[in-house]
């Protein structure tokens, strides 16, 4: 019996495996197993070469960080110089403030006295008393109201008479009568 084993590679290569002898394809696999290393095995010059490269490209595209500290934008400067004096600007001057601040608590004072003093003399009760004492008390009105129908009712009556009394001198004077005597009647009449 043999101890070689055989199967196909990824090829459809057949392939020859000895273990006792330690072969692979009839050669001997310490040596096949030493070239492949040797094949695998990179350039040393040509990594460093590459790596060397890549390093100078970078370096030539990309700003470090200590460029990117060392420069400003300028325009971003200038930009936030004027921001800030703008707002410098917006300020408002703290003397200036105060004054009106102490302005305008004068006014609310000198305002809360006023109404104070207002309100008050409305709460007076000895004020609103006396405005009530001089509303009209509605008996009093309604009895001179009477009062004044009945002098203008009996003036109305009166003058009545006094227009038929005129009536009467006018026909006398119509007549021809002594306008002495009339006069003197009207005259004692009116009285």
């Amino acid at each position: 019996m043999t101890d070689e084993f055989l199967f196909q590679d990824s090829k459809n290569h057949t392939v020859c495996v000895n273990p006792t002898k330690g072969t692979l394809n009839e050669k001997p696999i310490k040596e096949l197993l030493l070239k492949a290393d040797v094949d695998n095995k990179a350039d040393k010059e040509y990594v460093i070469e590459k790596v060397q490269e890549e390093h100078d490209r970078a370096d030539a595209t990309y700003a470090t960080k200590e460029d990117v500290e060392k420069k400003a934008d300028k325009t971003y400067v200038n930009d936030e110089l004027a921001c800030v004096a703008s707002a410098l600007d917006k300020k408002a001057d703290k003397e200036y403030v105060d004054e009106k601040d102490n302005e305008i608590k004068e006014r609310v004072e000198w305002y809360h006295e006023r109404t104070s003093k207002i309100l008050k003399t409305k709460a007076d009760t000895g004020w609103v008393s006396g405005c009530l004492d001089l509303k009209a008390d509605k008996e009093t009105v309604d009895m001179l109201t009477q009062t004044v129908s009945s002098h203008t009712r009996g003036l109305m009556e009166d003058g009545q008479q006094l227009k038929e009394l005129e009536k009467g001198v006018t026909e006398l004077r119509n007549t021809k009568a002594d306008s002495t005597w009339i006069k003197g009647y009207v005259d004692a009449t009116k009285e």
